[in-house]
């Protein structure tokens, strides 16, 4: 049984590995959209930034449904990948607006949402989104 442990373990640790890639990928999308939005289109900051929601989250469903957790794909695992962003975007809504309301710098909020942001949906995607 220690190495059936350790092979998931392993697979555990590269799932982390890749969603973390991944995410990094889909931040520089999503600014990529936003600035040439804004800069080059000159489109309001709210609109670029939806716009560049709907890109990253579609590359990132399709991301991690290629190489993290393999499987075909769905427009109802879709729904609820998109479910799952859509809560951390509240959860991002919520912890910086408390931030605000207590006086605290932003940048707090900021390192409070990279630090919960992934771990909750890594685990939510992990265990619901794909969930075979």
């Amino acid at each position: 049984t220690y190495m059936a442990e350790k092979i998931a373990l392993d697979d555990f640790l590269s799932k982390i590995i890749r969603f973390s890639g991944i995410g990094f990928i889909n931040t520089l999308i999503h600014t990529t959209v936003v600035v040439l939005s804004v800069e080059i289109a000159a489109i309001h900051p709210v609109l670029a930034n939806i716009t560049a929601f709907i890109f990253a989250n579609i590359f990132s469903y399709w991301a991690n449904r290629r190489w993290n957790f393999r499987g075909p794909t769905s427009l109802r695992q879709y729904m609820r990948f998109m479910l799952v962003s859509s809560l951390g975007l509240m959860i991002t809504v919520i912890v910086s607006g408390f931030v605000t309301w207590m006086e605290w710098n932003y940048w707090i909020g900021l390192g409070l949402i990279f630090i919960l942001l992934p771990a909750f949906t890594f685990f939510f995607h992990w265990q619901w989104t794909f969930k075979s």
